[in-house]
């Protein structure tokens, strides 16, 4: 059957939101590099005592841009921190298995941090990105730093989001 108006515009949309999540992706890899490092490096002091792990997320949340949430792994995709958000820590993500998650199964193991590719969070089912970042010491790696990002909220994406400003049937 041939394609209506309405299916190529529905084509283009996803296009144009394709291309958009692309360039996000590349734009928001490119900002993440430095702080998701130092944050890393900050986290590695603290590793083996929860309380101070979790300050020094907390410390981290203004200086990762456009996160959602940050939070600790084990090197298994256990969670050994809360979750810290800008409103403060939820305690009940500590010891979550993340291993399955897609973001844990796209880790390369030639780049120091990756990006996952979009998906839907199981938690708030919106759609999301989530850089996970190694924490090393000595050559070893201890850990990861996980950094959720709601794409509603960022630069390229978060108009294709915005609700509409008045009610329609």
């Amino acid at each position: 059957t041939p394609l209506t108006v309405h299916d190529m515009q529905i084509d283009t949309d996803n296009a144009t939101l394709k291309q958009r999540i692309v360039r996000q992706r590349t734009m928001l890899y490119n900002i993440l590099i430095d702080p998701m490092a130092r944050a890393a490096r900050r986290c590695a002091k603290a590793w083996d005592d929860k309380a101070a792990l979790d300050q020094k997320l907390l410390d981290s949340i203004p200086k990762v841009p456009y996160v959602t949430y940050l939070y600790a792994l084990d090197p298994n995709g256990r969670q050994v921190s809360a979750n810290a958000s800008p409103e403060g820590l939820i305690e009940e993500d500590f010891g979550r298995d993340r291993s399955q998650r897609p973001y844990m199964q796209q880790l390369s193991p030639r780049h120091e941090m990756t990006l996952s590719e979009a998906y839907i969070s199981l938690r708030a089912g919106r759609p999301s990105m989530t850089a996970i970042q190694r924490v090393v010491v000595d050559e070893r790696l201890i850990g990861y730093l996980g950094a959720d990002f709601d794409l509603r909220g960022l630069p390229i994406t978060k108009d294709m989001y915005a609700q509409p400003l008045r009610w329609r049937q």
